[in-house]
C-alpha cells in the first residue's frame, strides 16, 4: 500500500506547481493589449540600458549595436503580441463569411491570447448570433404555420371547386345531352351540342384551377407518383419531355415536404414551358444524411435569376423559394454550362424511414 501511494504523494507538488504556472500564463496573457507592449518595450530597452551602463562594450559600436539589437527585439516582440492579441479579429471575418453563405451554427471559438477587450467581442458576437438564431428558429415556425394554413385553405378551394362547382358543371352536361337526343330540329341540336361543348370546357378549367391550388395527387399517391403523374400530364402537352429519377430507398417524406417539393416541380417545369417550344426535363429526387434533394434540369433557355430580388418581380418561382426558405431548407437556381437551367431543392427530412 505504501509503495503504490507515494508516487501519488510526490506527483501532487508538481501538478500543483504546473496549475499554477498555467494560472500565471493565462494571467499574463489576459492583460490588456496596450500593458503588453508597454510592459515589453519596458524590459527591453531597461535590459539595454543594463548592459551599456555596465560597460560590456567599452566602443561606441558596441553600444550602437546593443541598442539596435534591442530595438529589432523589441519590434519582433511587438508585432509577435499584436498578432496574437488581435488574432480574434481574423476568426470574427471567417466566422462572418460562413455565416453569409448560410451556415448559422458558426460561432467564434475562444482564444487564449486573445485581448480582454476583443475577448469580450467575441462573446458579445457569439451572442448576437445566437439571438439571430433563435429569431430565425422562431420566424421559420411562423412561416410554417402560414405555408400550412395557407395548404389548408388552398385544399378547401380546390376540394370545393372539384366536388361543387365540376360536380354542377357535369350534371348540366348530362341534361344537354339528354335534351340533344330529344330535340324536334337540327338547329336546336346544333347549340345545345355547342352550349354542352363550352360547359365541357368550363369543366376542364375549374379541373385545371382545381389541380393548380392544391394537388391532391402528392397527398393521395404519395412523392414520386405524384412526380410521375405531373410528369406524364406536361408531357401530354408536347412541350417538355420530362423524365423521372427517384432513389429514397424505404424512407417515408412527411406531406408537408412532399407538398413544398411538388409545388418546387410544378413550378419550375411550368417556368421551363414558358422558356421553350420544345425540349426535355429530368426531375431527380434523392435523400442524404437527413435531407431530401430535389433536382430539376432542363435544355431550355436561361432564365434571369437576378430579376427575382426587383421588388416587382413576384411570380411562383419566387414564391416557392421563398416557402422552401421558410421551411429551413436552401433552394438554388442555377444555369447550366450546357445551356438550359437547375433548379436544387434541400430540405432536412422530417419523415420516417419505413
Amino acid at each position: 500500500m505504501t509503495s503504490t501511494s507515494i508516487p501519488f504523494i510526490l506527483s501532487e507538488p508538481r501538478q500543483s506547481l504546473s496549475l499554477g504556472i498555467s494560472a500565471v500564463i493565462r494571467r499574463i496573457l489576459r492583460i490588456p493589449l496596450v500593458l503588453k507592449v508597454m510592459g515589453a518595450n519596458a524590459i527591453i530597452v531597461a535590459s539595454a540600458l543594463i548592459l551599456v551602463g555596465g560597460g560590456l562594450w567599452g566602443d561606441d559600436q558596441g553600444q550602437l549595436a546593443v541598442v539596435l539589437g534591442a530595438l529589432t527585439i523589441a519590434c519582433v516582440v511587438n508585432l509577435i503580441l499584436v498578432r496574437l492579441a488581435l488574432s480574434p479579429i481574423a476568426e470574427l471575418e471567417r466566422i462572418s463569411d460562413r455565416v453569409s453563405r448560410g451556415e448559422f451554427g458558426a460561432r467564434v471559438s475562444p482564444s487564449l491570447v486573445a485581448d480582454t477587450e476583443l475577448l469580450r467581442l467575441t462573446v458579445t458576437v457569439n451572442s448576437l448570433l445566437d439571438s439571430l438564431a433563435a429569431e430565425r428558429r422562431r420566424i421559420q415556425k411562423l412561416g410554417s404555420l402560414v405555408v400550412s394554413a395557407q395548404d389548408t385553405e388552398r385544399a378547401r378551394l380546390s376540394r370545393e371547386l372539384h366536388d361543387s362547382i365540376a360536380q354542377t358543371l357535369a350534371g348540366a352536361g348530362f341534361q344537354l345531352s339528354a335534351a340533344i337526343a330529344g330535340a324536334a330540329d337540327d338547329d336546336t341540336r346544333n347549340t345545345l351540342a355547342t352550349t354542352r361543348a363550352m360547359i365541357g370546357k368550363a369543366m376542364e378549367e375549374v379541373r385545371n384551377i382545381s389541380y393548380s391550388l392544391h394537388p391532391r395527387v402528392a397527398e393521395d399517391l404519395g412523392l414520386v407518383p405524384a412526380l410521375e403523374f405531373l410528369a406524364h400530364r406536361i408531357g401530354e402537352r408536347g412541350t417538355l419531355k420530362v423524365s423521372v429519377t427517384a432513389d429514397i430507398g424505404a424512407r417515408n417524406i412527411s406531406a408537408a415536404d412532399a407538398a413544398t417539393l411538388f409545388r418546387v416541380a410544378q413550378v419550375s417545369l411550368q417556368n421551363a414551358e414558358g422558356r421553350t417550344r420544345k425540349g426535355a426535363a429530368e426531375i431527380l429526387l434523392y435523400t442524404g444524411d437527413g435531407t431530401v434533394c430535389l433536382v430539376i434540369s432542363d435544355d431550355c433557355d436561361g432564365m434571369d435569376t437576378d430579376t427575382r430580388n426587383d421588388d416587382n418581380f413576384r411570380n411562383d418561382l419566387s414564391s416557392v423559394i421563398d416557402r422552401v426558405t421558410l421551411g429551413g431548407g436552401i433552394m438554388r437556381v442555377e444555369q447550366r454550362r450546357s445551356g438550359g437551367t437547375r433548379v436544387i431543392t434541400e430540405l432536412r427530412c422530417t419523415g420516417t424511414t419505413g
